[in-house]
């Protein structure tokens, strides 16, 4: 079992352009970490040692979720070393051989972390200058990455141009960082700064979303001049679902001048955390007064209920009238046929003596009559009013009493019309030769037409019922479908007077809302345009205060002397 000082090594894990890498476990804490020795090749050059080591205490202050950790920095046996994070994941640069473009949405997500840890780096001054696909290990499943090897990183310093002419000093002869993701800052030997670490996670992110590198030169010339001079492709001519706005943050980030590009790692964060949030469900966000999702199902949902209330009474009460007045009819064909078939036995009888009177023909047409499930009670009396025929034998013979205290709610033909319990109730006199000879008395039931009516009744309160239901969810549909690209138009106008225009609003959208977020696009595309660049501007604010012209100064002629 080998030993590096105070560190076992377990295995050697991977290796770059000036250290291998091997799994160590620190026997002074018991913890497992990554070793990043220096290659021999390297070591008999004092300078790179040294600045291999120098370089990486600068980002040894850096702890950071999506920053790998630096624990040590120091030499053994002679031999530099770093002791960073062991992270269990694979690189950037592996996934994209093996799988190809990412989807968007991911891409966004790895993306937020990824900028948020430069923006924190860069806030400790701390520029990592080789920002690449093999330097980002997605831990957690892929969905953490972590940022790796700030071993060519450069803190920044109190005297600017003494750290700028180191800077450079170390780039004569060297290209510092892997060429295809270079800034043209270092393609060019400039001075470097914070956003050509923006330029390097740019081509980093076209290759997520396209699958193939941002420039694709052989050789390090042509890598050089495609990067300072060229554009990659269009990223809409590769990929058709990569939102307009993620498109243009990475079209931003391959800006050649610096100044063009995200201002910080913070603004590019929120950038594309304002694309990541466009991809999922909207976030609540703080409102004046109630939510037009709810204000909109408050509107419509009583409305739709007084009018279904209207509706319904209304339908209910022509239906129930319909009803009556078929029951009615009825009833009165009904008695007005037995008093037609009575007439002439009932005159017949009249003028008979009491014994020789027959009445049975009467009663076999009355219990034919009242084989109708809707009869309830048919009764036929003579003029002295005593019953000669009745659905109910037992009435036969008595004196009829008719019920009191009936209200009568309709007279139709000679028919006396009365609301009954449990029917309507149908008065005849039965007339021959215009003399009066008895009355017909039948009872109507009304429970088919009660139930007829209630079935009506529950049927349109639950069509009723399901209206409000339907009305009720796409209110709410509806007012989240308008609020949800308000909101979205809200914040873009909300970011643009914070942040200003370095963003575009993502959609797929044909209808009128897409409209609009292309006409706010184009707008914040013209209103950029119309921006001056801020090194032309120095450079014309420099050159008018150079040909200001300063006034003259003014001369005091001194008064004559007079002669003596």
């Amino acid at each position: 079992m080998e030993m590096f000082g105070r560190y076992r090594i377990d295995a050697r894990v991977g290796e770059g352009a000036m250290a291998d890498v091997f799994r160590a476990h620190d026997t002074s804490i018991e913890r497992v970490v990554a070793i990043k020795v220096l290659k021999p090749e390297f070591r008999s050059n004092a300078e790179i040692a040294r600045r291999f080591l120098r370089e990486s205490k600068a980002a040894g202050n850096l702890s950071h979720a999506n920053i790998a950790t630096i624990y040590d920095v120091g030499e053994a046996d002679g031999v530099p070393y770093i002791a960073m994070e062991y992270v269990e994941g694979r690189p950037l640069d592996e996934i994209l051989k093996e799988q190809g473009r990412m989807p968007c949405d991911r891409v966004l997500a790895i993306g937020v972390q990824l900028a948020g840890a430069l923006g924190y780096a860069h806030r400790q001054g701390v520029v990592h200058r080789d920002v690449k696909p093999s330097n980002i290990l997605l831990a957690d499943k892929g969905q953490a990455p972590k940022l790796l090897d700030f071993g060519i990183a450069r803190m920044a310093e109190p005297d600017a141009e003494a750290a700028e002419r180191r800077a450079v000093a170390t780039q004569v002869g060297q290209v510092i960082g892997t060429p295809r993701y270079m800034s043209p800052e270092q393609a060019l030997g400039l001075p470097v700064d914070h956003r050509s670490d923006l330029f390097s996670l740019g081509v980093v992110l076209y290759e997520m979303v396209t699958g193939k590198p941002a420039f694709s030169g052989a050789g390090l010339a042509t890598l050089a001049i495609q990067i300072a001079q060229e554009q990659p492709l269009a990223i809409d001519g590769m990929v058709r679902d990569c939102p307009k706005g993620l498109r243009f943050i990475v079209e931003k980030l391959l800006a050649k001048k610096p100044e063009a590009r995200f201002a910080d790692g913070e603004a590019l964060r929120a950038a594309l955390q304002r694309e990541l949030d466009a991809q999922r469900i909207e976030e609540p966000v703080k409102r004046r007064g109630i939510a037009l999702r709810i204000k909109l199902p408050l509107i419509l949902v009583p409305a739709t209920a007084i009018a279904l209330a209207f509706s319904v009474h209304g339908t209910l009460t022509r239906e129930r009238a319909a009803l009556e007045h078929m029951a009615l009819t009825s009833g009165s064909s009904i008695t007005g046929f037995v008093t037609s078939n009575a007439a002439l036995l009932a005159a017949d009888n009249a003028g008979l003596p009491a014994a020789q009177q027959d009445w049975a023909p009467l009663q076999a047409f009355v219990d034919n009559a009242a084989r109708n499930s809707d009869v309830r009670h048919l009764v036929v009396t003579d003029a002295a009013g005593v019953v000669r025929a009745a659905s109910d034998h037992r009435l036969i013979g008595t004196q009829y009493a008719a019920p009191a205290n009936e209200a009568r709610i309709a007279f139709l033909g000679d028919n006396d019309i009365r609301e009954a319990k449990g029917g309507f109730r149908f008065v005849r006199t039965i007339k021959y030769a215009g003399a009066d000879f008895g009355r017909v008395d039948l009872l109507l039931d009304r429970d088919e037409l009660d139930a007829a009516s209630n079935g009506a009744r529950d049927l349109l309160f639950g069509l009723a019922l399901l209206v409000m239901c339907v009305v009720t969810v796409m209110s709410y549909m509806s007012g989240r479908l308008i609020s949800a690209p308000v909101t979205r138009l809200r914040r873009a106008l909300d970011d643009a007077a914070k942040n200003g225009l370095s963003f575009r609003i993502s959609h797929k959208r044909g209808d009128e809302f897409g409209g609009l977020f292309d006409a706010f696009n184009a707008m914040a595309q013209a209103l950029e345009a119309q921006q001056p660049d801020p090194a032309e501007q120095a450079a014309r604010e420099a050159a008018m205060q150079k040909t200001r012209i300063e006034p003259a100064p003014t001369v005091v002629a001194a008064p004559k002397r007079k002669a003596a």
